[in-house]
């Protein structure tokens, strides 16, 4: 009877943290769907006094302070580096955020970014072992392959499906409309969220996955075909580099070179076969006759580097770019357009607006992240391996996507960072023990 009296104060706490973590991931879970599938969300929660997506998120929130409040064994301080990059970055875009100019149009940007930074580093204690971080990898294959159906039914009956914004439904390229598939986001950033969905079904395919395998490929390729449709050039350059990165896996196999040059003659055979749309898409590189929104781009890059000139140390301020876009000093700027518009390259962006030591910051937290992933794909153990190996290929991808859009606010870019982040903890405790 006294051996009972001791022991079960003690069960308690660890039972209600087992309670806690299931809420906590379950939210977490929910989050990582409903980012990408955030206009089936609003579909869902019309009616409703707060959307799926606002829910979710005090979810997540709520029980991942919960969760520290509880004696739980399993968080440790091990592998911190990057969160202290990310934290750093946070804290130096508040203090340019006071040293701007237009403070309110700031504080807008800087609480949603404070707000996806934090949802996203909710991964780290939440997702202690690679059992849970495979269950929400999968978790994110599954939502892009219900955004890649979407993406697939809408293109070939022209029709929208669950996107209502005007930002979803209007986008086009020589007449032909662009599909955002469960998104409320523009075309591109959709494909870009959907991008990452296809790279983990990829990375855990490649990596040795064995359960659901026939799902991944089937999901990968369908993936694949959605991208294609979607006609979005930065994330079939993501997907070309996640899925080399992807094929170093084997760099040191017999047939390795085999396996890179089958994948060129399948890329360059199935050229004749992809959509005129993109076929068109890529011939425009470098054309502006034939993609006027060249002009735009370059003039985003023009006057990002003229910004950074004037304001050297600490940038211009987050979310202060596009009213500086507007400015009577760029009217005559080739390409320029009447209504705010944001520099679409994330990294000189960062640059503009957060200074050359928030781009740093930011830059190093990336870097770091990728590294961890790597250091895990190296992992003795096989299920931390290929979560590793996932996560590094997933960042990568949106890595090389973010050349060519505003992302450093993007939830999805902030929740890749933190599972690799993650992967890279996991890693570090493992060679500890």
């Amino acid at each position: 009877m006294s051996s009972l009296s001791l022991t079960e104060p003690a069960r308690a706490p660890l039972a209600d943290v087992v309670v806690v973590r299931a809420i906590a991931l379950g939210a977490l879970i929910a989050y990582a769907v409903f980012t990408q599938l955030d206009a089936v969300a609003n579909k869902l929660s019309a009616s409703l006094p707060l959307s799926i997506t606002e829910m979710t998120l005090g979810a997540l929130i709520g029980s991942t302070f919960l969760l520290f409040l509880l004696p739980d064994p399993q968080l440790r301080g091990r592998g911190t580096m990057g969160v202290r990059l990310v934290l750093a970055m946070l804290c130096w875009a508040t203090f340019a955020w006071t040293m701007s100019e237009h403070v309110s149009e700031g504080r807008v940007y800087l609480t949603r970014l404070a707000t996806n930074v934090v949802a996203a580093l909710c991964v780290l204690p939440i997702v202690s072992t690679p059992g849970r971080m495979r269950l929400l990898l999968w978790s994110i294959v599954g939502a892009g392959a219900v955004s890649a159906a979407i993406v697939i039914v809408e293109g070939k009956t022209g029709t929208r499906l669950v996107s209502t914004a005007v930002a979803a439904t209007t986008a086009g390229f020589e007449g032909v409309a662009r599909s955002a598939g469960g998104s409320d986001q523009n075309p591109t950033t959709a494909a870009q969220m959907l991008l990452v969905s296809v790279l983990a079904a990829i990375g855990l395919l490649l990596s040795g996955e064995r359960q659901g395998r026939v799902i991944l490929a089937g999901i990968a390729g369908m993936g694949v075909l959605a991208l294609i449709e979607t006609s979005a050039r930065s994330a079939i350059l993501g997907l070309g580099a996640g899925t080399g990165l992807a094929m170093l896996r084997f760099r040191r196999e017999r047939f390795f070179p085999l396996m890179v040059v089958a994948g060129v003659v399948a890329a360059v055979g199935a050229i004749p076969f992809l959509p005129p749309t993109l076929i068109d898409r890529f011939t425009a590189i470098g054309n502006f006759a034939q993609d006027p929104t060249l002009f735009r781009r370059v003039t985003y890059l023009r006057i990002g580097l003229d910004l950074i000139s004037q304001s050297p140390l600490w940038g211009v301020g987050p979310g202060n770019y596009p009213l500086y876009y507007v400015t009577a000093a760029y009217r005559w700027m080739p390409g320029r357009e009447p209504v705010p518009r944001e520099l679409h390259n994330t990294y000189l962006d960062a640059a503009t607006e957060y200074g050359p030591i928030g781009f740093l910051l930011f830059a190093a937290a990336l870097g770091v992240a990728l590294y961890g992933a790597w250091r895990a794909a190296g992992s003795p153990t096989p299920a931390l391996a290929r979560t590793g190996l996932t996560a590094g290929v997933m960042l990568a991808g949106l890595m090389v996507a973010c050349f060519f859009m505003p992302h450093k606010d993007l939830r999805y870019l902030w929740l890749v960072v933190a599972i690799a982040l993650q992967c890279g903890r996991l890693r570090a405790e493992e060679e500890a023990t």
